[in-house]
């Protein structure tokens, strides 16, 4: 998708993205969110506009922790001036002060 953003010129103040643990395009390409986040996100930081405000990552795929997000939009995100946070997604367990881990999330924010 980012890449056909980048050929019609298009700029989003903000990105929010969800993509899955794996997949399978319809020309039978393979998505690994282990392999292959790391090109989406240098692909669509491209499409960031000068006054962007946020690029927003969750995953819930097993095995990636929520620094190697952070370290992700680091890498590509270092001349944009902001904050970048990461950290775990979760739900609160009823009667409980347990929390029920199900993801991560990475996000790159504007400075304010």
């Amino acid at each position: 998708m980012c890449g056909r953003e980048i050929r019609r010129g298009n700029q989003y103040d903000a990105i929010i993205m969800d993509p899955p643990s794996y997949g399978r395009g319809k020309n039978g390409e393979v998505w690994q969110f282990e392999k292959n986040i790391y090109d989406l996100v240098q692909m669509c930081q491209k499409i960031l506009s000068d006054d962007s405000l946020f690029f927003l990552i969750n995953s819930y795929t097993t095995g990636i922790s929520g620094k190697v997000l952070e370290n992700i939009l680091y890498l590509n995100l270092k001349n944009q001036k902001g904050k970048i946070h990461s950290g775990e997604i979760g739900l609160p367990m009823k009667n409980s002060e347990l929390v029920l881990p199900c993801g991560i999330f990475g996000r790159w924010e504007k400075e304010k």
